[in-house]
């Protein structure tokens, strides 16, 4: 009797709860898809101009150190050596050789006081004979200040080139280099400025040094003004045109490397994305009402998925961690290590080889140079074993527990902060137990939580403290002590320390995933993380596993 009614009555419901869910949903997601859109935009060119600034600065840094390295290997064998030595065809042929590993240089050279060609090892033999460079410009340069690097000249070659030369102290020789263009163009040349960039080197004149990818002959004279200012605010990008450009010194300021990204090109993907995000709005907006009437039935589904979702994120999580504590060391280590260890090594090996060739009765303190020598190879050995422990912490593997000694594993993790909290003024402290039987975990996910435990630390330290590393046995359970004396735990942060995305660092220093994660660890492993604030001031956080199986393997950390 009353179908009718209650049917129209819910029709008019539907359609209502229906207009509303439009005003409410759909419009807002209009105008947010708008804003975001446009500061989308901006974002992406801010984002360009930044990348594309730092990768000037980077690039600056390798080509001056690419220069720098050359003359300074240049000075190195003009030291060991004479004019008279060198002038020998077989013994400048020997140097040549061992300049030229990798290809670097093309030729080398001996010029006395007056410009004269003393010796030459190289392709241009011929047109080079008899030349004399006391009225060129690079002679009264190097000359004057003792090293030079050359523009891009013909000279008497007759082909573009760049040389780098050194004075001896009392400028009575000189020893020059030609750089392999092909080599020194590359430095430029693979710049990551995309399809339509370009990437270039242009002196004080605007004269190109490499060429331009984009086949640019000429700069006007506003375009090297444009440039030089560019260059005189370091670590900025600015557009000009179809193009966004950034500019830096080099050579002393001799030189201008210019990196140019094209607009278009740069916002063809956001082009792209916001097509599909326009797209999905249709899409949302078409679907609002059905999910609307459809809600309680999917509502089931979604929170399964999300729960789905959780638990891979929750297995996720640990590796993002790992990789954000590894590259947060590796960013400051790899630059300062792995890049000169080779030049080192290769450096003390050529010395050595070429003290081999010396009469040990003509050169003095020759026991000296050798005790050098093997105290920079410990060395070099010593970076080497650092290196290794931080890849060997870097590597992913498939998270097997065996059985290892606890003190050694947090003693290694300890020895890659060592330096960190040195220049933090702060002391760490071991207290092992030396009888502390083994226990089963994977070495890799206990120094994963071990690292984070002394990062924390160190953070809320600051600077002048110490930390406290103690090992115990308790319980059936081995139990690692982080105690460090900075202000300790709030009420507050005790009972949310454990939270996703929870932190007390600055905006933009933490996570807030790194305690979530290791807690989280420590539970997959059949351990516990506790924390606490220690009596006697600052935190303490605990760590426990339990002992081995007598008689497991024991796996020894590297």
């Amino acid at each position: 009797m009353h179908s009718k009614p209650r049917e129209a009555f819910y029709t008019r419901q539907k359609y209502l709860f229906a207009l509303v869910f439009v005003v409410v949903a759909i419009v807002p997601l209009v105008v947010l898809n708008y804003n975001a859109s446009r500061l989308y935009q901006h974002s992406w060119m801010e984002n360009t101009s930044a990348q594309l600034a730092t990768l000037a600065g980077d690039r600056r840094a390798l080509i001056d150190r690419f220069l720098e390295a050359q003359e300074d290997r240049l000075a190195g064998y003009l030291s060991l050596h004479s004019a008279e030595t060198l002038s020998r065809p077989e013994r400048l042929a020997a140097v040549f050789a061992a300049l030229n590993r990798g290809g670097v240089i093309t030729d080398l050279g001996v010029i006395d006081r007056h410009g004269k060609h003393l010796a030459y090892q190289g392709p241009f033999a011929r047109e080079l004979a008899g030349k004399n460079y006391a009225g060129t410009e690079w002679f009264t340069e190097v000359m004057k200040n003792g090293r030079y690097v050359s523009d891009v000249f013909t000279g008497y070659r007759k082909v573009p080139h760049l040389i780098v030369a050194v004075a001896a102290p009392d400028r009575t020789w000189i020893l020059r280099a030609t750089i392999n263009s092909a080599l020194f163009n590359g430095l430029v040349e693979s710049a990551d400025v995309g399809p339509a960039g370009d990437a270039f080197i242009v002196n004080r004149r605007g004269e190109f040094q490499t060429p331009s990818r984009l086949g640019q002959r000429v700069l006007s004279a506003d375009e090297m003004d444009f440039f030089i200012r560019l260059a005189d605010q370091r670590g900025q990008a600015m557009p000009m045109g179809e193009q966004i450009h950034s500019a830096t010194h080099l050579n002393g300021g001799q030189w201008l490397l210019v990196l140019e990204n094209n607009v278009a090109a740069s916002l063809a993907s956001y082009n792209k994305a916001r097509q599909r995000n326009t797209l999905f709005v249709v899409l949302a907006a078409m679907a609002i009402v059905v999910v609307a009437i459809l809600l309680t039935r999917s509502m089931v589904g979604r929170l399964a998925r999300a729960e789905q979702e959780r638990s891979q994120l929750s297995g996720q999580m640990g590796e993002m961690e790992k990789l954000a504590l590894i590259g947060r060391l590796s960013a400051s280590v790899a630059h300062e290590i792995n890049n000169p260890l080779q030049i080192i090594t290769d450096q003390v090996g050529l010395v050595d080889e070429l003290l081999d060739d010396e009469d040990p009765a003509k050169v003095v303190n020759l026991a000296d140079y050798r005790q050098a020598i093997a105290k920079v190879r410990t060395q070099v050995g010593r970076t080497s074993t650092i290196t290794r422990r931080l890849l060997g912490f870097a590597r992913v593997d498939d998270h097997t527990a065996t059985a290892l000694d606890l003190n050694q594993a947090v003693e290694e993790t300890a020895a890659l902060l060592e330096h960190e909290a040195h220049r933090h003024r702060i002391e760490i402290v071991r207290h092992y137990r030396a009888d502390l039987p083994p226990v089963r975990a994977d070495v890799a996910q206990l120094q994963q939580v071990v690292l984070n435990l002394l990062h924390n630390a160190i953070d809320a330290i600051g600077r002048d403290g110490r930390i406290v590393l103690a090992s115990r046995l308790e319980d059936g359970h081995a139990v690692v002590d982080c105690h460090d004396s900075g202000p300790g735990l709030t009420a507050e942060v005790l009972e949310h320390l454990y939270d996703p995305f929870f932190t007390t660092k600055p905006k933009g220093k933490g996570t807030g995933l790194g305690l979530y994660v290791s807690r989280d660890i420590m539970a997959r492993l059949g351990g516990e993380l506790a924390a606490a604030n220690h009596p006697e001031g600052g935190a303490v956080f605990s760590l426990s596993l339990p002992v081995a199986a007598e008689g497991e393997a024991q796996f020894v950390p590297t």
